[in-house]
């Protein structure tokens, strides 16, 4: 259900994820990921709830992340109570769809 979603979904020019900091990155969130990565379909990935965590444990949250994806997307803490990486999640979203939109002039 997943892969046919994403083969034959043909606006799709971006993903982002969200992620419970508190749980990790999941079996489901790294298969809806590399489904992107094989589509060649740019990620990011926000860790919710940051909030939740003590600033230590937001460094290792965050570190574990980017370490596990590696160069498969790119990662953030985030939490919409504290408004902490909105900023950043939304420079996110513009360079998802700017670059999107580079992609499609090189095509079209």
């Amino acid at each position: 259900l997943m892969e046919d979603y994403f083969r034959e979904r043909r606006s799709l020019r971006g993903l982002i994820v969200a992620v419970d900091a508190r749980r990790g990155i999941g079996d489901f969130d790294r298969q809806m990921l590399d489904y992107a990565r094989a589509l060649g379909c740019p990620a990011h990935v926000l860790l919710t709830k940051a909030d939740k965590l003590n600033r230590r444990e937001q460094d290792e949250v965050l570190a574990t992340a980017r370490h596990e994806l590696g160069s498969a997307a790119s990662v953030q803490l985030f939490s919409g109570v504290t408004k902490l990486g909105i900023d950043q999640a939304r420079a996110a979203l513009r360079r998802l769809l700017q670059a999107a939109v580079a992609r499609d002039r090189h095509a079209g």
